[in-house]
């Protein structure tokens, strides 16, 4: 099975993964209304692109679970009166954590100037079988992760300046070269329609698998 089969939607920092009858997103922004409904909703952080309530309604139900910081957790509460049982707040140091729809996370650290290390996380979502490493706000990859798919934030902007060479580099880093590289975190705000193209063309030439992500919506 190829990875990205099980990865329905990219926009800016939202991906949704489905499998069966199991929904998660991370980071949901630029929901479509046709969105399917969650089973599991990571929030990185707080940034309004990444927490945004008029997406998160999109796509919650009443049994719907949550992982994510402390401060998005009261903001969750305050903004959908969401009963603190079905919310687990992480923070980088988290250890792994499973969930009845079948995925299973680990924090990683992300981090720069615009996101103290205490701010948010990256994290690795287990599910249907793949390892899906999402790198979050960050200008450095963990180097210790194995994944069969990295999506590797390139704005260029507020996270990850000079992505071009600082990606590849960070990758050949890594313990484990991830089975695919996919750029996410671009194209919505600014200037960075073309960021995905430039960088999976700095991977290819330094030999890493890489896809940039050009299906449509739902």
């Amino acid at each position: 099975m190829d990875p990205l089969e099980a990865v329905r939607f990219i926009h800016h920092g939202c991906i949704c993964f489905e499998h069966e009858d199991a929904v998660v997103y991370v980071d949901p922004f630029g929901v479509p209304d046709n969105a399917p409904g969650a089973d599991l909703i990571v929030i990185t952080h707080s940034h309004s692109d990444h927490y945004s309530p008029e997406d998160i309604q999109k796509v919650r139900k009443d049994d719907t679970c949550y992982a994510t910081t402390a401060e998005v957790a009261r903001l969750l509460e305050k903004d959908f009166g969401i009963d603190d049982d079905y919310i687990s707040v992480l923070s980088c140091e988290s250890p792994r954590l499973g969930f009845e729809c079948g995925a299973a996370l680990q924090p990683v650290p992300a981090e720069n100037k615009n996101h103290p290390i205490t701010f948010g996380f990256g994290v690795v979502v287990e599910f249907a079988g793949f390892r899906y490493y999402v790198s979050g706000d960050t200008d450095v990859l963990a180097d210790n992760v194995r994944c069969d798919v990295l999506f590797a934030v390139c704005d260029g902007i507020w996270n990850m300046p000079g992505y071009e060479t600082r990606v590849p580099a960070q990758v050949r880093a890594m313990d484990v070269c991830p089975g695919l590289v996919v750029p996410y975190h671009y194209g919505s705000m600014g200037d960075t329609k073309a960021n995905g193209a430039k960088l999976c063309a700095a991977l290819e030439a330094a030999g890493i698998p890489c896809r940039e992500w050009r299906k449509g919506l739902f």
